[in-house]
């Protein structure tokens, strides 16, 4: 993969990376917040459930594809560790490949999802009536994105990169 789009890729997913982390970090606080709302001031916020719902599925898809280039999702390596170089690599290669369609399937269903919320005005069905494609957007952007890491990193498979630096 040339290495120009590979830095895009990685700065694109060291953006979203940062962003889900400072989206984790508000959500700490409006939970914090609707804490002390509820409990010492016995005036509970209408909002902050709905809100924090939402923020989570945009930290967490819009992270994803930053946890999967630095491969930190969450992989069970008791047969891994028992095959040999080259049947490892086969496999990564057979698991990106199918992540790939299945990120791309969820892409395209996602981006579905949210033309429907749009045609049909969708809200959501508590007193916020929040636009529904706001947080359904997340679904398509973030498994877009995962899908663009899952293609770089078959690129970089098939290729003897890892992250477009060759691999010994």
């Amino acid at each position: 993969m040339k290495r120009r789009t590979r830095r895009v890729i990685t700065r694109l997913n060291n953006v979203t990376g940062y962003a889900s982390g400072i989206g984790m970090l508000a959500l700490g606080l409006i939970l914090f917040y609707e804490v002390i709302m509820r409990y010492i001031f016995n005036a509970p916020t209408s909002w902050a459930q709905e809100v924090s719902i939402y923020l989570f599925m945009w930290t967490m898809f819009a992270g994803a594809a930053y946890t999967l280039e630095q491969g930190k999702h969450v992989h069970i390596d008791l047969l891994t560790s028992h095959l040999s170089p080259a049947a490892r690599r086969r496999l990564e290669i057979l698991t990106g490949a199918l992540g790939l369609i299945f990120s791309l399937v969820v892409t395209y269903q996602g981006y579905e999802m949210v033309m429907a919320a749009l045609k049909y005005h969708k809200l959501s069905a508590t007193p916020l009536r929040f636009p529904m494609w706001i947080p359904q957007t997340s679904l398509p952007v973030g498994f877009l994105l995962l899908s663009v890491q899952f293609a770089a990193g078959l690129i970089d498979k098939l290729g003897g990169t890892r992250g477009g630096v060759d691999v010994p």
